[in-house]
């Protein structure tokens, strides 16, 4: 988990380095003495996880938490005060974790923990990559497709997001629009199969829609960076590069409305 520290006192931040140097898959990536540079930082980098102090300067930690939940509202917040008088304001604003000062290495450890088992109790089980290269994985493990075109017929529903996608467009798309209107068109039904059969190995058969004349995936049970972006999530807004399921030439077409949406979401946080 990629994690920023935010505390006016060094000593506190440093103290926390140490015990955590040796956790697994934890990540310290920012430490902040200004609650405001904290806040700039999360909106161009992923964060996973924040460690606030709750009695500081310029914000408190009780805001800067609503804050950075505008910025990501999945991330994982921890207090660590010494005043326990804090404990209730905290809670009001749904605050995962509290712990207190001076805490020791079981507490830091029994937090992290916790919080691993809830960041993975909150991901849906099928989540697709869009940037750069398309995969699909299921569990944390790429999916291998029965073919690359049910592959590809499977990127070409998670561009549309959960829309039908027409027979038309299916041959229109992967084979190319020469092929659109002619008898040579049914390699669709092929591709259609294979990925039902691909989704049906990994019991996933549930994301399949059939309707007629069209397809759809049911985006709903699924995450993407692709949805991320266009809800306006700043660590999948950064993670777009130029780049988007680039193995296939129709998927071209979307660069342009992702950099303008990038910018107008970047000038509105600037």
């Amino acid at each position: 988990m990629k994690t920023i520290l935010v505390d006016d006192m060094l000593l506190d931040m440093r103290l926390f380095e140490l015990k955590v140097k040796d956790v697994p898959d934890f990540e310290i990536v920012g430490k902040f003495k200004n609650p405001l540079e904290a806040i700039e930082y999360a909106k161009n980098n992923v964060v996973d996880f924040a460690m606030l102090d709750i009695d500081m300067p310029c914000i408190n930690g009780i805001e800067l938490a609503k804050q950075l939940r505008q910025i990501r509202s999945d991330i994982i917040i921890v207090f660590a005060t010494a005043h326990p008088k804090f404990a209730v304001e905290a809670m009001k604003m749904k605050a995962d974790y509290i712990i207190f000062k001076p805490f020791d290495r079981d507490d830091i450890v029994d937090v992290i923990r916790r919080a691993k088992l809830f960041q993975q109790w909150q991901r849906k089980r099928y989540y697709f990559r869009t940037f750069g290269m398309f995969d699909m994985l299921i569990d944390g493990k790429s999916v291998r497709f029965h073919s690359a075109k049910a592959k590809e017929l499977m990127a070409l529903c998670v561009w549309r997001n959960g829309s039908p996608v027409t027979i038309y467009e299916i041959v229109e798309r992967l084979w190319g629009e020469e092929l659109a209107d002619t008898p040579e068109r049914t390699g669709y039904r092929r591709a259609i199969k294979e990925l039902a059969d691909t989704l049906k190995s990994y019991d996933a058969e549930s994301l399949f829609i059939r309707e007629r004349g069209s397809i759809r995936i049911d985006m709903s049970q699924c995450e993407s960076d692709y949805q991320s972006f266009w809800n306006g999530e700043m660590d999948a807004v950064c993670q777009f590069q130029g780049s988007f399921m680039e193995q296939y030439s129709w998927a071209e077409a979307a660069v342009y409305s992702l950099e303008e949406r990038k910018q107008v979401i970047l000038s509105r946080n600037n």
